[in-house]
């Protein structure tokens, strides 16, 4: 009953009102139930105020919990199980999901999925199956597949959509039941490049029509989060493989570098013995007393013979000393040595040399004794004769080499 009604039943009961009166108490009812809306729409505010905090706290958590997953690990396998963790434990989903697109076969392969243990079979079923099987990106009826390729969150009541064909429809309904969950929403999960890198599912016991878009939000949030620790991962995972590689074309480099060393060694000592043979016979076929019953002509090429087989003993011997040193197993025999008698006896041997290329090769030896000095007088000998050697090379016909050696006590 309205005021007036219950004034116009009841108007025997209650003293003669004048119109003023009975117009004056009709006015405060209004009011008090309009007093009384006001508080029911303020509660309700509140109680939505209060909603909206909770969803932006628990979106809050979530972010911190997905940086603490960036800086724990960069190992591929624990970052996206602990993103598809974070599902149930911070955003009180039931069920997440993380699935990674393989660039090269196109094919949506690995993937993380929540801890279950009332579906934990069922859970190693779908992780081996999505390993060995993958579900392809141009596949029509997988809601995975049509959300990398529409670019936009999907949503469905029906695990079989977001598993198969990796699981069959008893496959997908079995896991569904066991974990309750009413409805999945796939996300693409992007990179910073903007392309797809893998698709994200979460699912809960609610009706896809008591899902808040506030709820959306927090879950479009922590995908986009998701979408930096993966490509980081990712990046992680391939430069660790590279680094892998490397390391063993690295170790194989060196394999061949030491048996280059040991045939280089193994070469020279072999080439060093016939050529010393060789050498030797035409040294006494050029002595004084063989020499005579050769022609010029003879002579001639047999002196040469000899000089150019000198000159493969001296590269064999480079050979060897090169590969000794990149091995490590040149050593040094110290002993004291008169560098004015070792560089007289040099001057002595590249001498003849230096007249056939008609250059003047002089050496002014020191008029006060040298100090002897601890070196190796083979490794000395070998460089003398290098430096006069490339001396003779490059100095023009007529020219003068002058070799010098002198004591300076202050240094």
């Amino acid at each position: 009953f309205t005021l007036i009604e219950f004034l116009y039943y009841n108007y025997r009961m209650l003293p003669e009102l004048t119109l003023s009166q009975i117009l004056l108490l009709s006015v405060l009812f209004i009011v008090f139930v309009l007093l009384l809306s006001i508080i029911r729409l303020v509660r309700r505010l509140k109680r939505k105020s209060d909603i909206s905090l909770n969803e932006q706290n628990r979106a809050l958590i979530a972010s911190q919990r997905l940086n603490k997953v960036i800086l724990q690990s960069l190992n591929f396998h624990d970052v996206i199980q602990k993103i598809a963790e974070t599902i149930p434990n911070e955003l009180y989903f039931n069920t997440g999901i993380v699935a990674v697109i393989e660039r090269i076969s196109q094919v949506i392969k690995k993937v993380g999925v929540s801890s279950t243990p009332e579906a934990e079979e069922q859970i190693k079923v779908l992780v081996d199956s999505f390993s060995k099987i993958g579900i392809s990106l141009s596949d029509p009826n997988n809601y995975m597949a049509k959300a990398t390729r529409e670019n936009k969150h999907l949503i469905t009541n029906d695990l079989y959509n977001v598993l198969g064909p990796v699981l069959t429809k008893e496959q997908s309904r079995n896991i569904q039941n066991l974990i309750g969950t009413k409805t999945a929403v796939v996300y693409p999960i992007y990179g910073s490049m903007e392309t797809v890198i893998g698709v994200f599912v979460a699912g809960t016991r609610k009706k896809e029509e008591d899902l808040s878009k506030y709820e959306l939000a927090i879950i479009q949030n922590f995908v986009d989060g998701a979408g930096i620790a993966m490509e980081h991962a990712i990046l992680y995972s391939n430069l660790r493989k590279t680094s892998e590689q490397l390391k063993v074309a690295n170790t194989k480099l060196q394999e061949l570098d030491r048996l280059k060393d040991e045939f280089v060694s193994l070469a020279s000592h072999e080439l060093r013995t016939p050529m010393t043979v060789i050498k030797s016979y035409l040294w006494m076929m050029l002595d004084k007393k063989n020499v005579s019953t050769l022609s010029e002509k003879q002579k001639t090429y047999i002196d040469r013979a000899y000089t150019s087989t000198q000159r493969l003993i001296n590269l064999v011997n480079d050979m060897l000393n090169v590969s000794r040193i990149e091995s490590g197993r040149l050593t040094l025999a110290m002993q004291p040595l008169d560098l004015a008698n070792l560089i007289t006896t040099v001057h002595t041997e590249m001498l003849p040399k230096a007249t056939e290329q008609k250059i003047n090769l002089q050496f002014a030896r020191p008029l006060q004794a040298l100090p002897q000095v601890q070196a190796d007088p083979e490794r000395v000998e070998q460089v003398l004769i290098n430096l006069i050697g490339n001396s003779l090379k490059f100095t023009p016909e007529n020219g003068t080499i002058k070799i010098e050696v002198s004591n300076n006590p202050l240094e």
